[in-house]
């Protein structure tokens, strides 16, 4: 099975992200386990890479932060739900040690906060903050959006953003962006 990794351009952002091309997929429009589990780690390897040469150095009044997307980024939700992208959760456990704030974005409501808190340090995440939608929120690209903003108003750079949809993206406010297989959209 041919994948390609590339470097592409966030639309709008000027950030340079690294991209998982889809993989070919099975006929109910998704690979199976074992292939995404290999196109994650496609991406996670740059990303890993990153962190390690960004936090380098970094000192303790920096507030440096990754921010994630929840399901299907930093919870393998479709093919083990309630586990974690373990990839993506070794990223975020060097960066906690390495002094980076671990924040998550997520369109979940915020009725499901305690839920949500709960599944992630289950599944062996740092939870420094989590920015869900309210009654009021807009779409999914401005909850995102709004979230990101709210970090950096309390002090975050966000270093990384690791996501697996269009919509984790859009609008900028973080330094490199990272996006996760989602198949067209079939993995959501």
């Amino acid at each position: 099975m041919l994948k390609k990794l590339a470097i592409g351009l966030i639309a709008g952002t000027g950030v340079f992200a690294t991209v998982l091309a889809p993989a070919a997929q099975a006929s109910s429009g998704l690979p199976g386990k074992s292939q995404w589990e290999s196109d994650v780690n496609a991406v996670a390897k740059p990303l890993m890479s990153y962190v390690q040469q960004r936090l380098a150095g970094s000192k303790p009044g920096d507030h440096l932060a990754l921010v994630l997307d929840i399901d299907n980024t930093s919870l393998a939700s479709h093919y083990d739900p309630g586990k974690p992208v373990k990839p993506v959760l070794a990223v975020t456990q060097y960066a906690h040690q390495h002094g980076a704030a671990i924040l998550f974005a997520t369109y979940r409501s915020d009725s499901s906060r305690r839920s949500t808190t709960m599944e992630l340090h289950n599944a062996g995440y740092t939870v420094d903050g989590l920015c869900m939608k309210t009654k009021s929120s807009a779409g999914k690209a401005d909850v995102k959006l709004s979230c990101r903003e709210s970090f950096e108003k309390q002090g975050y750079t966000l270093v990384a953003n690791i996501g697996n949809n269009d919509t984790d993206f859009k609008g900028g406010h973080y330094e490199k962006g990272f996006e996760l297989p989602n198949y067209g959209g079939a993995l959501s």
